[in-house]
């Protein structure tokens, strides 16, 4: 938002209001916004009237503490809402008095706030001043990454004047650090991760798994992993609901669907990270290139859910967690079962993969954990 236009006052000059009320709406290009009052006070001086256009930043109304206070800006004229002077006078546009006239009268003791038109639709408030706001938006500086060090952490002109791009904020740990470069895999895996967040619509699906019968196999069978277990389950669940095994068409043209099931499998952390891909689940074998679907195991290190990042051009990527025991009633008095879990959780792009037919996939693949004997039929 770079411009908006003041629709309408819901406030007159002299009228007080409360934290919270709307004191104008603001229409912008594709949104009207009600422009909402951080404290108590009273509307001392409309500066804009309703109905004109103005950019972010500029002042629109003097508001005061005191009802008695504003009496003092009753004849005030702010300079940009003047006409400009004439390029070959030096003195200003308006006539001058007929007759002296005494000097404005002093501000008031208690202090005023000018209130600027900065708004935005997400919701969230950047508390500065008028004058910092006007630096910031001259000077490029996104108030956002900035610390305010003003009264309630107010952003104020000193603190954009000591803003550097890229540097930490005024308000971080003065403790000695090191700089650790990304590079390589790291670099590319981190440029990835921002544009998936930012292009694909993401949303989450957990389910609880039942893992005490395939534990028990595991232990008979010599000590297959539970991931190698989940390899499996996935391949399985994809056989059932094969719409999971797609991605978006870069031109949003449409879906593509797979016919094979690669499965990337995320290991190592930081620049040791990498991706490696068990083509068709079935044969267990291991290439480098870029798979269907990505499934990482976290609960090794003691992570009860996670919610992964989808890997373009994928849809979904499953993350494992942490296997906790259970104790549950048994079928008679004072009968107890015990048992272990596992949650799961689900990363989808609902772009290819609605609500209903990712739960239909994750009760594929639980049922999969859940009976391991099924898969190896």
């Amino acid at each position: 938002m770079e411009a908006g236009v003041i629709g309408k006052w819901n406030f007159e000059e002299g009228q007080s209001f409360s934290a919270g009320d709307s004191l104008a709406e603001i229409e912008t290009d594709k949104a009207t916004i009600d422009f909402e009052s951080q404290d108590d006070g009273v509307l001392a001086k409309i500066i804009v009237e309703a109905g004109k256009e103005i950019p972010c930043g500029t002042p629109i109304a003097i508001s005061v503490d005191e009802e008695e206070d504003a009496a003092a800006f009753k004849d005030y004229i702010h300079e940009g809402a003047s006409s400009p002077a004439s390029p070959t006078s030096s003195q200003p546009s308006t006539p001058p008095p007929s007759s002296p006239t005494p000097p404005p009268p002093p501000p008031p003791a208690n202090p005023t706030t000018t209130t600027t038109a900065t708004a935005t639709q997400s919701g969230t408030r950047i508390i500065a001043s008028p004058l910092a706001k006007k630096l910031a938006l001259d000077s490029g500086v996104p108030l956002g990454m900035v610390v305010g060090t003003g009264p309630n952490g107010r952003i104020i002109a000193d603190d954009v004047r000591s803003y550097v791009p890229g540097s930490a904020p005024s308000g971080a740990p003065t403790t000695s650090s090191s700089v650790v470069s990304g590079s390589g895999d790291w670099a590319k895996h981190a440029a990835d991760a921002i544009a998936s967040k930012r292009n694909v619509p993401h949303y989450y699906l957990t389910v609880t798994v039942d893992v005490t019968r395939l534990l028990q196999d595991d232990e008979e069978d010599g000590g297959i992993a539970v991931t190698d277990f989940a390899l499996m389950a996935a391949g399985r669940a994809m056989s059932r609901v094969p719409s999971v095994n797609g991605s978006w068409l870069p031109d949003g043209s449409g879906v593509r669907i797979y016919d094979d099931v690669d499965v990337n499998v995320l290991c190592g952390s930081g620049e040791g990270s990498y991706r490696t891909v068990v083509e068709q689940t079935k044969t267990m074998e291991p290439t480098a290139d870029i798979g269907t679907f990505s499934l990482v195991n976290l609960g090794m290190y003691g992570v009860k859910t996670a919610a992964p990042v989808i890997i373009e051009p994928q849809s979904c990527i499953l993350a494992l967690g942490s296997i906790t025991p259970t104790v549950k009633p048994g079928d008679s008095d004072g009968e107890y079962k015990y048992g272990k879990e596992m949650e799961v959780t689900m990363s989808c792009d609902h772009r290819v993969v609605d609500g209903a037919v990712g739960a239909e996939w994750l009760q594929a693949f639980k049922e999969g954990m859940e009976k391991p004997e099924s898969m190896l039929l």
